[in-house]
């Protein structure tokens, strides 16, 4: 009997081998994938490269960021009540409040007073001085914290906060904290202020992951006063100063009310996170609600764990549900289907549609591949203008005349599915009317984007913008 070699034997084993592996990759494919182009593409693949497509695929294509994100960040905060109402008496925000009490499964709650503060030159003052009066402690979570005039004079005031014997605590998002050297984080140590870094980025163990990062922007001081919304803390977001060369306008929000109480669990949950512990204390809320509130809010956390896709589900629907207009301003505009769906629905309807992009951005590939996204929408006839210059970081979504969102979300895939955000939207006539003042003034000074803008892009030009639109989900 002829025995086979060690070559002939692989001969035989292995293209059984690679079938099996194209058809359990197949199998994952179709089980997993929500996107039918997606789930063709991976498995064309799979048939074009029978080896390489499934370890291609194995490597790239399984999504274990929603399930890493499920598995560590499962975080408990019992309250010891949770105080909303799903109707404020001679309210009528419904439809538009059914749609985050669905997603929430929590009603609304007060805000007492609602501030705008616009770029750095309002903010940082705001904030070192509510610090400067805390009493008994201080919450800070911020993606980027520079270590720069702005970053100092904050971790100062925090310093001075600590001696007066001030509980502060601060998060830091480990991949943000690298945007400017030296690191915050080694001053803050050294100024002796407790803080945690988000998903911190090391070698040893390896842990250079660019995705599940915290976004989110909160201030918190006794239990009284919150900040949040779209800027960080550095000297980038001193808008007024024209010789910045990185100068960057923003808005961001000081509130006070029930909210107060919302935002600080949620950065109580942040907090047990960063020291890998999975059940904690019984919240206690400092506010109490105020049921003859003129401002009403509700806190939305998003976020790669289980509270995946609240914020596109929450911003789709109450496009879906808008009557009169939808004002859109962000930073990065690279919506997926269901959203560009909604927006074209919307305009369809006799809706008006603005949405105000950055004519300048400081991420060059999400500027290019915003160019190939919103062909669709200026083909169906929407309203897209371009911000003149310096670079315009504000977010704001208002639909209609009493509903706003703010937050620290922009809208691309990145912030929507692979980092952690919040929202908080407001139900108010006389919000609304403020935020829709600052828009229509933003809206004066942009330059309306054209299809023929568009189609006149150079062929090197529109094959760059294309190849970055690819990439878009990761930009």
């Amino acid at each position: 009997m002829q025995t086979l070699s060690a070559a002939e034997l692989l001969l035989y084993i292995l293209p059984p081998l690679w079938l099996m592996m194209g058809f359990l990759a197949a199998g994952h494919i179709l089980l997993n994938k929500r996107d039918s182009k997606a789930a063709f593409g991976w498995i064309a693949l799979c048939i074009i490269l029978p080896v390489a497509g499934p370890l291609i695929y194995l490597l790239f294509g399984i999504n274990r960021i929603h399930h890493r994100a499920q598995r560590d960040y499962h975080i408990k905060i019992p309250r010891e009540d949770l105080q909303t109402i799903s109707e404020p008496e001679g309210a009528r925000f419904k439809p538009l409040s059914n749609i985050g009490e669905n997603l929430t499964r929590k009603g609304l709650c007060d805000c007492t007073e609602l501030l705008m503060l616009e770029n750095g030159e309002a903010l940082y003052p705001a904030m070192i001085d509510c610090i400067k009066q805390a009493r008994s402690r201080v919450l800070l979570a911020s993606y980027i914290f520079d270590h720069n005039s702005s970053g100092l004079a904050v971790a100062e005031a925090l310093s001075d906060a600590v001696k007066r014997g001030v509980d502060v605590k601060v998060i830091i998002d480990g991949m943000g904290e690298f945007m400017t050297l030296p690191r915050i984080g080694h001053y803050l140590k050294k100024l002796g202020i407790p803080f945690h870094r988000f998903n911190p980025l090391t070698l040893f163990p390896p842990s250079l992951n660019i995705n599940m990062r915290n976004h989110r922007k909160l201030l918190i001081v006794d239990g009284e006063w919150a900040f949040t919304g779209g800027q960080n803390i550095g000297d980038r977001h001193l808008a007024m100063q024209d010789q910045n060369p990185d100068r960057v306008f923003d808005l961001h929000f000081r509130l006070k009310g029930k909210i107060v109480d919302e935002l600080e669990w949620a950065f109580w949950k942040d907090w047990s996170y960063c020291e890998g512990k999975h059940d904690a204390p019984v919240f206690h809320g400092s506010n109490k609600l105020q049921p003859n509130a003129d401002i009403w809010t509700r806190l939305i956390l998003d976020g790669p764990n289980k509270d995946i896709d609240k914020l596109n589900h929450l911003m789709v629907s109450v496009i879906s549900a808008a009557q009169h207009q939808v004002l859109i301003m962000t930073p990065y505009f690279l919506p997926m289907y269901d959203m560009i769906g909604a927006l074209i629905a919307a305009h369809l309807r006799g809706v008006k549609v603005s949405i105000l992009v950055p004519g300048h951005n400081n991420i060059k590939p999400v500027h290019w591949a915003m160019h190939n996204s919103v062909r669709q929408l200026l083909e169906a006839g929407l309203d897209i203008r371009l911000q003149p210059p310096p670079f315009v970081h504000s977010k704001l979504l208002l639909i209609d005349d009493q509903y706003a969102l703010i937050g620290s979300a922009n809208i691309d895939q990145r912030s929507l599915r692979l980092n952690y955000e919040l929202g908080v939207e407001i139900f108010s006539a006389k919000v609304n009317a403020t935020l829709r003042e600052y828009f229509r003034l933003r809206e004066q000074l942009s330059k309306a984007m054209t299809l023929e803008h568009i189609n006149q892009r150079s062929l090197p030009v529109k094959l760059r913008d294309s190849i970055a639109w690819l990439f878009s989900p990761y930009l």
